[in-house]
C-alpha cells in the first residue's frame, strides 16, 4: 500500500476514530456541566475565550504549518519554532494578564479578571507541544495523534466534572480547559519526547515564516470574527446571551468539528506529498470535496431541522433558545467549511498570500453586517449577516481556487448546489412531517433515521454521487498512483 494511501485512508481513519472518541467525551462532558452550570457562567468563559483563542493564534503562527508542507526538516527548523512559540506564548500572557482589568471593567464584570489571567496559563502550556503535534502530522502518525488527545480529553474532563459537582461554578470550565492543555502536553512529551535543542536560527525562521506570517494574519481576522459575536452579545445584551451562543456553536461544532479536524490536516498532508502531480491532485481533491461536501449537507440539514429537539435532549428547557443559534450556525458552518477545502489548495502550493486577501475581503463584508447590527441592536441582523458572509466568501474563494487548480470550480460549485438543494429538501419535508403528525420537542427526533434515509438516497437519484461508488473510485485512485 502506497504512502499516499496509508495518508488518506488510514490517516482518516484513525483521525476519525479519534476525534470521534474525543468529541464524544467533550460532548458529554458540556451536557452534564450545562445540567449543572448557568448560561451566565458559560457567558463568562465565552467572553474570555475570544482572546485566549485569539492569543493561541498567535503563539502559533502558522510554523506548525509550514513545518509539515516542507519537504526536509532539520532539528534546527523544530528548535526555531520551539522557541519563537514560547516567547510569544510568555508574551501574550503578559499581556493578558496587565489589560485582564480593563476586560472585566469593560463587561461590568469584576470577576472575569481572575478568570482571564488563570485562564490565559494555557498559551504557555500549548507552546510546549506544538513542535509535538506538528512532527506527528508530518510523518502521518494521527493514530498516535488521536491517542494521545483523546486520554487528555478524558483526563480534562472529568477533572472539570468533579469540579462542578465540588461547587466551584464557573472556575470548574477554566480548570478543564487548562487540565486538558497540560495533560496533552505531559502525555506528548511523555511519548514523543523533546526532539529538539533550545536554539533559534535565523535562517530556519525567515524560511519557514515566509509560508506562516501569511496564514497567521488570516487566521488572526478569521479567529477574532469568529468570536467576536461572544463579545458583541456580552457588551450589547446581555452575558446569559453569550452563554447560549456559546452552548450553541459548541454543539454545532462536534460534527463539524468532525469532519474539520478529520480531514482538513490529512487532506492537506496527503495533498502535499503529490503537489507535483498537478493531475492525480485534482482527480484526488475533487474526489474528497465531493464525499465531505455530502456530509457536510447531511450535518447541516440534521442540525437545522433537529436544532430544538436536540437542544431540549441534551441540556435541558433553560437552554431552549440556543436553538435558533444552532440553525443558522450550520447554514455558516457548510459554507465556511467549503472555503476551507479550497483553502487547502493554496497552502500546498504555497499561496498563501491569497488566503490573507480573502480573509480581509470575508472580513470587510462581514463588518458591515456587524455594525448594522450593532447600531439598531438586532440580532436577527448580526447572525444572518455572518451567514451570508460565509455564503460570499466561498464563491470569492472558489473563484481564486480556480486559478491555482484549473477545472475544479464549475464541477465544485455544481456539486455544491446540488447538495444544497437536496439539504433544503430534506429539511422542509421534515419540518412539514413534524408539523403533520404533530410530533414537537424530543418526540420529533424519531423522524431523524427517516431523514438520514431519504437524504442519501435523493442525493443518488439527482446525481451527486453514490457514496459507496465514490469511496471506492477514491480509494483505487489512490492505491494505484506511487508516492
Amino acid at each position: 500500500m502506497s504512502q499516499l494511501n496509508k495518508a488518506i485512508l488510514h490517516g482518516t481513519i484513525w483521525s476519525m476514530a479519534g476525534q470521534f472518541g474525543t468529541m464524544f467525551i467533550a460532548l458529554l462532558s458540556n451536557i452534564i456541566l450545562a445540567r449543572i452550570l448557568t448560561p451566565y457562567e458559560f457567558g463568562q468563559v465565552g467572553v474570555i475565550m475570544f482572546f485566549i483563542v485569539l492569543a493561541n493564534v498567535l503563539t502559533e503562527s502558522g510554523l506548525a504549518g509550514a513545518l509539515v508542507r516542507q519537504k526536509e526538516v532539520s532539528q534546527d527548523d523544530y528548535s526555531t519554532v520551539f522557541v519563537f512559540n514560547l516567547c510569544i506564548s510568555l508574551l501574550c500572557f503578559l499581556i493578558l494578564g496587565i489589560s485582564s482589568g480593563f476586560i472585566s471593567s469593560y463587561y461590568n464584570d469584576s470577576s472575569l479578571q481572575k478568570i482571564l489571567q488563570v485562564s490565559s496559563l494555557i498559551l504557555i502550556v500549548n507552546a510546549f507541544q506544538i513542535t509535538q503535534n506538528a512532527r506527528l502530522m508530518r510523518e502521518l502518525m494521527f493514530k498516535q495523534k488521536s491517542k494521545y488527545r483523546f486520554v487528555a480529553v478524558c483526563i480534562g474532563s472529568v477533572i472539570g466534572i468533579l469540579s462542578a459537582m465540588l461547587g466551584m461554578g464557573v472556575w470548574a470550565l477554566v480548570i478543564m480547559q487548562l487540565a486538558t492543555a497540560l495533560f496533552t502536553t505531559i502525555i506528548l512529551w511523555r511519548f514523543e519526547g523533546m526532539f529538539f535543542s533550545i536554539t533559534f536560527k535565523k535562517e530556519s525562521f525567515k524560511r519557514l515564516y515566509s509560508f506562516g506570517m501569511n496564514t497567521t494574519l488570516a487566521s488572526i481576522l478569521n479567529t477574532a470574527f469568529d468570536n467576536i459575536y461572544q463579545l458583541i452579545l456580552g457588551r450589547y445584551f446581555s452575558i446569559g446571551q453569550v452563554g447560549l451562543f456559546f452552548q450553541a456553536k459548541k454543539l454545532q461544532e462536534v460534527p463539524v468539528g468532525i469532519v474539520k479536524s478529520t480531514t482538513l490536516g490529512v487532506v492537506f498532508s496527503s495533498l502535499s506529498k503529490i503537489q507535483d502531480d498537478t493531475e492525480l491532485l485534482r482527480k484526488t481533491y475533487t474526489k474528497i470535496v465531493l464525499l465531505f461536501t455530502i456530509v457536510m449537507g447531511l450535518i447541516t440539514s440534521i442540525l437545522y431541522t433537529y436544532s430544538e429537539s436536540l437542544i431540549l435532549l441534551l441540556y435541558g428547557k433553560s437552554w431552549s433558545e440556543a436553538a435558533v443559534y444552532i440553525q443558522l450556525l450550520a447554514i455558516a458552518s457548510f459554507f465556511y467549511m467549503q472555503e476551507m477545502f479550497n483553502r487547502v489548495i493554496f497552502k500546498v502550493y504555497n499561496q498563501t498570500h491569497k488566503i490573507l486577501f480573502l480573509e480581509i475581503v470575508k472580513k470587510g463584508i462581514q463588518s458591515i453586517s456587524i455594525i448594522v447590527g450593532v447600531y439598531y441592536l438586532d440580532l436577527g441582523i448580526l447572525l444572518n449577516g455572518f451567514v451570508i458572509t460565509s455564503i460570499l466568501s466561498y464563491l470569492i474563494n472558489l473563484h481564486y481556487s480556480k486559478k491555482v487548480l484549473n477545472g475544479i470550480a464549475l464541477r465544485e460549485m455544481l456539486i455544491t448546489l446540488k447538495v444544497i438543494l437536496v439539504s433544503l429538501a430534506i429539511s422542509a419535508l421534515s419540518i412539514h412531517a413534524k408539523n403533520v403528525l404533530g410530533l414537537t420537542g424530543i418526540n420529533s427526533i424519531a423522524l431523524l433515521p427517516i431523514s438520514v434515509g431519504l437524504y442519501l438516497a435523493l442525493t443518488q437519484i439527482v446525481g451527486v454521487a453514490d457514496l459507496k461508488s465514490e469511496y471506492k473510485s477514491l480509494f483505487n485512485l489512490i492505491k494505484k498512483q506511487p508516492v
